[in-house]
């Protein structure tokens, strides 16, 4: 269960009913449509809940709007200054709930995460997990080869990322823009850039590994060898596979006869979930959006080899609330209302841990 923030709480005057109702509703989502096992509650259907949170987040965002429109209509309250800050205030809100639990709960093998204020950097420790070097010497001796400990310090750095949407000042004013379902969609947004920069910061050391960590093409040999060799290195932390659903279908058995004895679980799942001892997680494959061609964001072609009780490879840093920006509908020609959100994140690869990367197509 997602925790509500104390700054929230304040926010909401000890009143946390929207923001449970809202992490209730995400997690419909994640179950209903993304086909993940979260807890929510059954007694309401996806598209009623809808309907409710957003009459829910309406209410609260005139309680603190601070206004009392019982002498207004609704066309002239939601046209107010008040009402249109704290639209984004809730809204940011609910959304600054979600993601870090999102990311923890996605990537919780290799993604450690810290939530800060604005104008926060994070720093993480990455001390030295190499062994030290065992001399053999004769009994007149004194000193073997000299060595030292050293532990580094990485300093991440947010940077902001937006996310402009326009919308009529007619829908606005008459109330048709269904809340729940816009912040669902700006939620699933960041959320969605978030994996792939995650994935992305692993993917992209692929050039630099070490030849013993980085495997170009398939084999079961090579499949095992590199299991061994991550397992190894990272002192007996047991190594597990990851990678989407196209690149793990294509581990099999180099034996046809032990191929045949896949059977259902291969065609049901699509691939195999232990292998040789090393079990195997799918990674939910993402679209690029700003490719306008929906090609695939992970690479479908890496498999990765990550020893997921050691320190975690990624490192997610969140600085403050969501900001919004919000363009006076009646300064356009067009009375169209600009708004900007605004989230501050960095991601980067920064861990003691070794990992380890196969190309199926040896690129």
């Amino acid at each position: 269960m997602v925790r509500i923030p104390d700054n929230i709480v304040a926010f909401s005057g000890g009143n946390t009913d929207l923001y449970s109702a809202w992490v209730d509703y995400f997690n419909h989502y994640k179950n209903e449509f993304q086909k993940k096992n979260v807890d929510y509650d059954h007694s309401m259907s996806f598209a009623e809940k809808t309907d409710k949170l957003d009459k829910a987040i309406k209410a609260e965002i005139a309680k603190a709007a601070g206004s009392n429109n019982s002498n207004f209509s609704d066309e002239i309250f939601r046209n107010s200054p008040n009402y249109k800050w704290a639209t984004y205030a809730v809204i940011g809100a609910m959304i600054d709930i979600i993601l870090p639990d999102t990311i923890i709960e996605d990537f919780a093998n290799i993604a450690e995460v810290r939530v800060g204020a604005w104008g926060d950097n994070f720093a993480f420790d990455i001390e030295s997990n190499d062994l030290f070097t065992v001399t053999q010497a004769g009994q007149g001796r004194r000193n073997a080869f000299a060595q030292r400990a050293y532990t580094n310090q990485v300093t991440l750095t947010p940077t902001s990322r937006m996310i402009t949407v326009e919308e009529d000042l007619y829908r606005i004013l008459s109330g048709k823009v269904n809340l729940a379902e816009w912040v669902l969609k700006c939620t699933r947004s960041i959320e969605t850039e978030m994996s792939i920069d995650v994935f992305t910061a692993l993917d992209s050391t692929y050039g630099s590994l070490l030849a013993n960590f980085q495997v170009n093409g398939y084999t079961q040999s090579a499949f095992t060898t590199l299991a061994q060799t991550v397992t190894a290195t990272n002192f007996g932390a047991q190594c597990v596979c990851f990678g989407t659903k196209n690149a793990i279908s294509q581990i099999l058995p180099a034996n046809d006869f032990l191929k045949m004895q896949l059977g259902d679980t291969y065609s049901k799942l699509g691939y195999i979930t232990t292998f040789f001892g090393v079990d195997i997680f799918e990674v939910p494959q993402r679209i690029n959006w700003l490719s306008g061609t929906y090609n695939f964001a992970l690479n479908d072609q890496h498999l990765y080899f990550i020893s997921t009780s050691a320190q975690k490879l990624i490192k997610v840093g969140l600085e403050g609330d969501l900001l919004a920006i919000t363009d006076a509908a009646t300064d356009n020609a067009n009375l169209v209302q600009t708004t900007t959100l605004i989230k501050k994140y960095g991601v980067i690869l920064a861990s003691n841990a070794k990992y380890g990367i196969l190309s199926l197509n040896g690129s």
